[in-house]
């Protein structure tokens, strides 16, 4: 389908961007302390975040910058309903930046010297939420983990993987394109930054459904899925795996996806068929909805 390009001219020749400000937000005309009040059940606090580190690996590399933005949603239509307080800091890693990290963050050794996040407060942010989101929940979430102790207790939501903008018509799912197509733009790779623009993108509507891509995001966010992991698979089944978007570890030396509980069944007959030739051989279990994108042990 055609994916809406928001600030396109009609001719299709020029597209106008505007800088991501608060008031560009957008909320429901129903919202306000009397509606809250009588509503309570169905409003919540959710909180975006990002981080900025020094590396990929979570167990070597190091946080050097936070930025959370606590907001509040409608629980049943994933409606944005109000800004929350922000939390940005930058941490010193005791090491001298990369040039690859100097040049995507903007950050320098300079800027960082002496600064600390203050992880008390990041915990209280969290411990108010209902649902932590990241726009690649996978890479971030293991780093807030070693260091929160409310974290590894709360569910998080990935707008990357948990919202099809494959079925939207985007063929990019970096936050800085779908930003522009969206209409904005922000200073993309610093934390606060990015979590605004995160939040912002999801309270747009689904042209098809009408409803708010964060709707769709905590739908997803609150399932039970089942990690497939596809060991002992014979070498030569390895691009059937991939082209089943199996994904290869390289630490436990096998290919695995998550899929819901109803796809059980038609996974492992398709395992059977396809790869081993014969009986599953692999290991399947659920993972709740509190366990999404931690670190693989």
């Amino acid at each position: 389908m055609a994916f809406q390009w928001i600030g396109k001219s009609s001719d299709g020749k020029t597209v106008i961007l505007k800088r991501l400000e608060l008031d560009h937000f957008r909320f429901p005309a129903y919202f306000n302390p009397d509606w809250e009040a009588a509503n309570a059940d169905h409003v919540r606090v959710g909180a975006i975040l990002d981080v900025e580190t020094t590396g990929l690996n979570h167990e070597t590399a190091k946080v050097i910058e936070i930025g959370i933005r606590s907001f509040k949603f409608n629980r049943n239509t994933g409606e944005i309903l109000a800004l929350l307080e922000p939390y940005s800091a930058f941490q010193d890693p005791g090491q001298p930046l990369s040039d690859e990290v100097k040049a995507l963050t903007g950050l320098t050794d300079e800027m960082l010297k002496g600064q600390s996040i203050n992880w008390g407060q990041v915990d209280e942010m969290l411990s108010r939420s209902q649902i932590i989101v990241a726009h690649n929940a996978s890479f971030d979430r293991p780093f807030i983990d070693r260091v929160s102790t409310i974290s590894t207790q709360k569910i998080w939501g990935c707008s990357f993987k948990q919202v099809d903008w494959d079925a939207k018509g985007y063929t990019s799912q970096k936050l800085d394109v779908l930003s522009i197509y969206h209409g904005f733009f922000t200073d993309a790779h610093r934390a606060l930054n990015d979590s605004d623009a995160l939040l912002h993108l999801l309270s747009f509507q689904d042209l098809s459904t009408g409803k708010p891509y964060f709707q769709e995001l905590l739908t997803e966010a609150r399932k039970t899925t089942v990690q497939m992991v596809a060991s002992n698979s014979p070498f030569e089944s390895k691009d059937h795996l991939k082209n089943r978007n199996y994904r290869w570890d390289p630490n436990a030396k096998s290919w695995s996806k998550e899929i819901e509980k109803h796809e059980l069944t038609a996974e492992l007959e398709w395992l059977e068929e396809c790869v081993y030739h014969g009986a599953f051989r692999g290991k399947h279990h659920e993972v709740s909805a509190v366990d999404h994108f931690k670190a693989k042990s």
